[in-house]
């Protein structure tokens, strides 16, 4: 009998038999709830183990110019994790940042935005984000992080590796974990990042425009798949392309600015009804063989575009230029959702978050139609978007100030929805079985996790839960022994156990699907 099963049998035997959690053994219990399996308790002002203060010392000795080769092998190998052991590194970090980013003309966005002597240092920075993107990871007292300031310079990078790089770390930091509903633990914002993040967020545009998320990933997914220039010629694509051509238009007002209509291509400007904003519009951003700094460039020195203002015209600038490329816009798809995810679990950024609603209403229904789509949508995007809906819902569950705006949006986890997810979950796990992509094993932890996130939250809130859906979806999850498998295992467990303190129906459940 495989390993898993005995571990299922024993879940409901122990169950059935004392009817309550608490009379588990306790190390059952532990590995059940994540408490002591990884590590004792977290003291602040405990010394760090050798091996990582061994591990910092080896990065902080070396040149700062060469921090990118000590930081290449890390992987984590330790116990629970305390980010009061890594702040020496942080603050290391910190330093680099401040000798080889913070003055840099293209990322201030600076009038002299080409004239950096030195090339960005792509490689280190990958580096330091994906380290840092570890240990926030597997601490959870990571409430006392600092060095906001620095993700708004990586921001206003022109790379898509960098900037899903930064938007994956920033994840890291505020997730909400379903430990959180319960311990109401502390939630972190990200200051002044929010405006930015809330510019990414916006993605090309609205959906009233044609521009929604769904169309847009959909039609770059067909596009690429059938080999065709994202602008079809034919006939019958015509709306489509007008709707592009709109996505590859930078159509930006300078507010609170001289009263002109500025168009590209125009030799002089014309004036606008508005008596107090100009408006830059730059179409066809996709024939444009330009970098996207070079178009940023003319458009401060023909616009003359305040400081202030140009982190917009930029995002408006990356979305357009992405156009020219189906394997640009796949990332900046990437981007678009990992902006959303930050933004909606950053405590303090309930204006942003507001205003975002107030544009996309149906934004959640945008990722729900994305998660159970049959268009060839990429596996990433899947998951980024499952990660979005259960972000939402984890925010919705642990901030009363976060629910009332999520509530004026369309976000709807009804019966209806949660049962779309399972039949989705349901063939996921079904596909492992025949495929080992990372992408799909990734898909289903995010499901996975959604649920777990669900039962919690409806628990919290008095909500009644019923298992008949979730208990038959999980419990295939136990039967897999492969190693890459494992942490589905552990969610699969999890989840199940929750049901069986919640749920009265989920005992009997598992009692009979399990003999």
């Amino acid at each position: 009998m495989a390993p898993f099963t005995c571990i299922n049998m024993l879940l409901i035997d122990l169950k059935m038999a004392t009817g309550r959690s608490a009379s588990m053994p306790s190390r059952l219990r532990q590995l059940l709830s994540g408490e002591g399996s990884i590590g004792p308790s977290i003291r602040l002002d405990a010394e760090p183990p050798p091996e990582i203060k061994s591990f910092i010392e080896k990065v902080i000795q070396s040149p700062l110019s060469d921090i990118a080769i000590p930081l290449s092998g890390f992987r984590w190998e330790y116990s629970k994790g305390n980010f009061h052991h890594w702040r020496p590194l942080f603050l290391h970090f910190d330093k680099y940042f401040k000798t080889f980013i913070s003055t840099r003309n293209d990322l201030l966005l600076s009038d002299h935005i080409l004239e950096d002597a030195d090339p960005f240092p792509k490689y280190s920075v990958l580096q330091i984000l994906r380290v840092m993107q570890i240990i926030l990871e597997n601490c959870p007292n990571k409430s006392s992080f600092d060095g906001l300031e620095h993700f708004k310079l990586l921001l206003a990078s022109t790379d898509p590796e960098v900037l899903i790089a930064a938007l994956e770390t920033l994840s890291a930091l505020v997730k909400i974990s379903s430990s959180k509903l319960h311990r109401s633990g502390k939630l972190i914002g990200c200051g002044s990042v929010n405006s930015f993040l809330l510019s990414i967020a916006q993605g090309w545009g609205s959906k009233e425009e044609g521009l929604g998320l769904y169309s847009c990933v959909v039609a770059n997914e067909r596009n690429q798949e059938e080999g065709l220039s994202i602008f079809p010629s034919d006939l019958e694509n015509n709306h489509k392309e007008a709707d592009f051509r709109i996505g590859s238009t930078v159509y930006f007002e300078l507010r609170g600015h001289s009263a002109q209509r500025i168009d590209d291509g125009s030799s002089s400007a014309t004036s606008s009804s508005s008596s107090s904003s100009r408006v830059i519009q730059i179409p066809d951003l996709h024939l444009r063989k330009e970098d996207d700094l070079v178009l940023m460039k003319e458009c401060i020195e023909h616009y003359n575009v305040p400081p202030e203002l140009r982190f917009s015209l930029l995002t408006r600038v990356r979305y357009a230029h992405a156009f020219r490329s189906s394997r640009i816009c796949r990332s900046y798809s990437r981007i678009c959702l990992l902006a959303f995810i930050v933004l909606v679990q950053s405590s303090d950024a309930q204006e942003e978050l507001a205003s975002f609603f107030a544009n996309e209403p149906e934004y959640t229904n945008e990722l729900i139609r994305i998660v159970r789509s049959e268009e060839p949508i990429p596996g990433t995007i899947r998951t980024l978007a499952m990660l979005a809906l259960g972000a939402q819902l984890a925010v919705y569950s642990a901030s009363h100030d976060r629910a009332r705006i999520l509530s004026r949006s369309s976000i709807s986890f009804a019966v209806g929805n949660r049962m779309i997810l399972l039949n989705v979950l349901q063939k996921a796990v079904l596909s492992l079985k025949i495929s080992s992509d990372p992408s799909s094993i990734a898909f289903v932890e995010a499901l996975l996790q959604f649920y777990l996130l669900h039962i919690v939250s409806s628990s919290s809130s008095g909500s009644t839960i019923r298992g008949s859906g979730m208990v038959p979806t999980f419990l295939p999850l136990l039967e897999y022994t492969d190693p890459s498998h494992l942490h589905l295992v552990y969610l699969a467990v999890k989840a199940l156990q929750k049901l069986m303190d919640y749920s009265s129906s989920a005992v009997p459940l598992l009692r009979d699907l399990g003999e």
